[in-house]
């Protein structure tokens, strides 16, 4: 059944606990913004942060790599490669690591054309390579090794169908068949009312099988304000079922901070969770399209 994501809000609302947060802070990109990371993910040994890097005035970005030693400040490691990619995600599948990021083909005016899902893959981030891409117009495909060792796709078409922003679904048996193609025939899931948007940003195989989703809930107002929530919910690949989508968190549970426009003061992006499993986790998120922030709460699944 379909939510409108301004009644999901008000249930979280009805519900919230405070928690600790706080900034992190990147050193090696003076005069940058960066936002929408990845949760810090383990590479050779040590502790890393992908994360979007971009003027205040323009989206065209570049994914970096961080050094996470645990506290409040990461560090850039200027030996790894940098990819011309938007809001960068990670996971494992068959023991190597996958990179993803969104395309963005710009105008001469520097407006957005289109855009798309870049994967890569390689045994480190040092050693990554091309792999495939998403179809054009489709972001925050995500994918997640099952318990088989087949893999879950997330999809996210807009349009028709999808609207401003669906999750679909689809399981393939090897990233051989990570294709636009195979992407498209991915099945939907009806969770939030057309008029707003979702999308998943991070999944995680759950001791039962099932996945845990981070994901995001969005809608415009009056004004064409974007409001943006980190959400979860529990998808069962067996029978294509889903818990119903929650909120887990709001702008106003972070510290206040900078927007990179004003219209965008109160997004959180989800990023990726840190500590699962485990009964209480770090959630990684970019707010307002300019900072990272991270916010401690009880593990969403």
């Amino acid at each position: 059944m379909r939510a409108p994501v301004a009644a999901l809000y008000r249930a979280y609302l009805a519900c919230r606990q405070p928690s600790a947060c706080g900034k992190i802070r990147f050193s090696g990109v003076s005069g940058y913004d960066v936002y929408n990371p990845t949760a810090p993910f383990a590479d050779n040994g040590r502790w890393l942060i992908a994360a979007r890097v971009e003027p205040r005035n323009s989206e065209r970005s570049q994914v970096h790599f961080f050094h996470w030693p645990g506290g409040e400040e990461a560090r850039l490691l200027a030996e790894l490669p940098v990819f011309d990619l938007q809001d960068p995600f990670v996971c494992r599948i068959a023991d190597r690591t996958v990179l993803g990021g969104v395309e963005v083909e710009f105008s001469p005016d520097d407006s957005v054309l289109r855009w798309r899902t870049r994967f890569l893959v390689g045994p480190s981030v040092a050693d990554l390579q091309p792999l495939s891409q998403g179809p054009w117009g489709m972001k925050d495909i995500r994918l997640v090794e099952l318990a088989d060792q087949r893999i879950l796709v997330f999809t996210r078409p807009q349009g028709q169908p999808g609207g401003r922003g669906t999750i679909g679904w689809m399981i393939i048996d090897s990233l051989a068949e990570l294709n636009p193609q195979n992407i498209v025939r991915a099945t939907l899931l009806e969770q939030v009312d057309e008029n707003d948007w979702c999308g998943v940003n991070e999944a995680h195989l759950l001791a039962d099988g099932r996945i845990g989703v981070l994901a995001h809930v969005a809608r415009f107002d009056a004004q064409q304000n974007r409001h943006y929530y980190a959400a979860s919910f529990v998808f069962d690949p067996g029978s294509g079922s889903c818990s119903p989508i929650k909120i887990i968190t709001c702008r106003d549970d972070f510290l206040p901070g900078a927007s990179k426009r004003d219209d965008l003061h109160d997004v959180v992006f989800p990023g990726g969770l840190y500590g699962m499993p485990g009964a209480e986790v770090r959630l990684f998120c970019g707010t307002s399209d300019c900072e990272v922030q991270w916010r401690s709460l009880p593990a969403p699944f």
